[in-house]
């Protein structure tokens, strides 16, 4: 069971990477959203001492909300621009943490913020585009394919690693959360800006700006 929730974390990630910038942001807060539900419901259930298990019902009511009312938001979102994407995804973020801020939940909500920040850093200011390799043929588009997967799951692994080493060196720490946050947002922005800027920079993508708001 946790193989199939790191390949499916993984998943979104390779998408942005690899085949779509929105599509790849959109499975991953549909990721983000379903596991921190499912974590929260897991809590409360305790809490209250519920026998019923619910969550996949949860995860059915998200996927139904974003499929009915995603575009809705998502336009509504684009009329305010890149500071109201932002601002949104704070607050989100904030919510996903309120309930209970601890190391469990501020993983969801650092991740989230570093998530929908980097998409439109990405989308203003460095341009990468993953489709744009998709015109490609043969061979050539298969190494860049790979040489982007191999390269941003190297990187992020190392990273990953690192960040458990410090938020274990600062466990007895009263800002420990905080560093957590800090950390699971920084591994974030790897995804969603430095790798598509390396990218970019070894010649694995193209640019292309984009003057429209998020």
């Amino acid at each position: 069971m946790n193989t199939m929730i790191l390949l499916l974390a993984l998943l979104p990630f390779a998408v942005y990477w690899c085949i779509n910038e929105k599509t790849g942001l959109q499975l991953g807060i549909i990721f983000l959203l379903s596991v921190w539900a499912v974590s929260l419901v897991k809590s409360l259930r305790v809490m209250y001492h519920i026998d019923i298990q619910f969550e996949w019902i949860v995860i059915a009511v998200i996927f139904c909300v974003y499929i009915f009312f995603g575009n809705r938001i998502e336009a509504a979102l684009s009329k305010g621009g890149f500071r109201a994407f932002l601002v949104a995804a704070a607050v989100v973020s904030f919510i996903m943490i309120l309930y209970r801020p601890s190391l469990e939940f501020v993983l969801f909500g650092g991740s989230f913020i570093g998530m929908c920040a980097g998409y439109c850093i990405n989308k203003r200011f460095i341009g990468f585009k993953s489709s744009d390799v998709l015109q490609r043929t043969g061979f050539k588009k298969a190494v860049v394919l790979l040489a982007r997967l191999v390269l941003g799951m190297t990187v992020l692994i190392l990273i990953y690693y690192r960040v458990e080493n410090i938020i274990l060196n600062f466990s007895e720490s009263q800002n420990i959360n905080l560093y957590g946050f800090l950390c699971y947002a920084l591994m974030s922005l790897w995804i969603f800006i430095a790798a598509p800027w390396l990218f970019i920079k070894l010649r694995l993508a193209g640019v292309r700006l984009e003057t429209t708001d998020a």
